[in-house]
């Protein structure tokens, strides 16, 4: 499925539908794009890296804007594999949608009947970024766009909804926004002209801020809220239009965090070392002030497949200072192989962390080198590096840190 203009006249289109102001000028700019990138494909076939659900999605956004091309998605719908896994699957979900909104009503039954049986683990992390909690998510809010709130979307609803409940930290973007989209076209209007509510902490009525440009909307701030005994949030009087819903979120910094060492498909390491190669003990205090020294870490792609989309972090201790070549500063160290550097997609250097995002090939391991300056003198915690395909969760890597101590000056006179 593609990702740019053509997901922003989705947007457009929805908000539209919504009731909300959309210029109008620029939602036919987009759809004007997106019907010449329709052609340059059908021209140009197989020149796209990726591949027919790019193009799938751009006939599905043209038909929402009433400009299905019928006989190029029938076309399309004969081209599918014969035998499908869960990509093709979705591919011809939004054809046959497609066909649909252009008034062909030939597969109204399959559409009407959606999948809603067991998530798979199922993740690419090519140029589709499919996953099939993505699938579930766009034929929930397909589903919804053409029969709206017709039962037989009930178990996908569900389905989506079981497939959201892990932290936040296991999906990858478009698993979120389609079945956050689908499950929020699902549950529709919300209720209206209910009795501002009250939060009781141990009995105890909370003080609430309104929300601004709704009258019966309230915030509660509640610190340390694990402690109390009972907490309950009562509403008089529940309006009218539909359900009610309150929304809840927690802060803080766990006293001992989990954090997982290894890796899935990834393996990551990192090698502190002098000028000369040798290697540096920054636990023992072999570094003193001012003292230079390179990071070298080392990235691998175990999971057997090309891997796009990767990110690799690693963050700086305090009392150390990156020696950023882009600023004319840092030295060249004659044991680092030119050949075994990786040639990132982007690289981002800041004062607390350095970025670097790219591919690997099955197997390949490539190697980031970098200079550090210890600019502080004292003990410090040294951050975990760490790795992860970003639309791909199952493939991460994490080294622990540790503790990093720089001599100062009076070191000597402390013996």
């Amino acid at each position: 499925m593609a990702c740019g203009e053509e997901d922003s006249a989705e947007l457009l289109l929805d908000a539209q539908k919504a009731g909300f102001a959309v210029p109008q000028d620029r939602l036919d700019e987009i759809l004007r794009w997106v019907e010449g990138e329709v052609a340059r494909r059908e021209r140009e076939r197989g020149a796209y890296p990726d591949g027919p659900a790019a193009e799938a999605y751009l006939h599905y956004v043209l038909a929402l804007a009433g400009r299905g091309q019928k006989g190029r998605l029938q076309q399309l719908l004969e081209q599918q594999p014969a035998r499908r896994d869960g990509e093709a699957l979705e591919r011809q979900y939004m054809l046959q949608a497609a066909l649909y909104l252009a008034g062909d009503r030939r597969y109204e039954m399959a559409l009407r009947n959606p999948d809603a049986g067991p998530l798979s683990e199922e993740r690419k992390s090519g140029w589709s970024f499919y996953s099939d909690r993505r699938r579930r998510g766009f034929l929930l809010s397909t589903f919804q766009d053409l029969f709206g709130s017709d039962p037989a979307g009930e178990a996908l609803a569900q389905r989506v909804a079981d497939g959201l409940r892990q932290p936040s930290g296991f999906y990858n973007t478009q698993e979120i926004v389609w079945g956050v989209t689908g499950l929020g076209k699902r549950v529709g209007a919300v209720a209206r002209d209910f009795k501002p509510g009250r939060l009781l902490a141990d009995g105890r009525a909370v003080e609430s801020r309104p929300v601004a440009g709704r009258s019966a909307d309230r915030t509660w701030a509640l610190a340390r809220a694990s402690e109390y005994r009972s907490l309950r949030l009562e509403v008089a009087d529940r309006g009218q239009g539909g359900p009610l819903y309150a929304v809840l979120s927690s802060e803080g910094v766990r006293q001992e965090p989990e954090l997982r060492v290894g890796g899935s498909g990834l393996s990551v390491t990192r090698t502190w070392r002098r000028l000369d190669g040798t290697a540096v003990d920054l636990q023992g205090g072999d570094l003193s002030l001012a003292g230079l020294l390179f990071v070298e870490i080392a990235l691998r792609n175990t999971s057997g497949e090309r891997v796009e989309n990767l990110a690799l972090v690693d963050r700086i201790p305090a009392g150390f200072e990156i020696e950023n070549p882009r600023l004319g500063r840092g030295q060249v160290a004659s044991w680092v192989d030119a050949d075994q550097l990786w040639k990132p997609d982007y690289l981002d250097v800041r004062d607390h962390q350095l970025a670097l995002f790219g591919r690997l090939e099955a197997g390949e391991t490539r190697k980031v080198v970098y200079a550090l300056r210890a600019v502080t003198a004292g003990q410090f915690t040294v951050p975990p590096v760490e790795a992860e395909a970003m639309y791909d969760p199952r493939l991460w890597a994490r080294q622990a840190g540790g503790t990093a101590r720089v001599a100062g000056p009076w070191k000597s006179d402390l013996l």
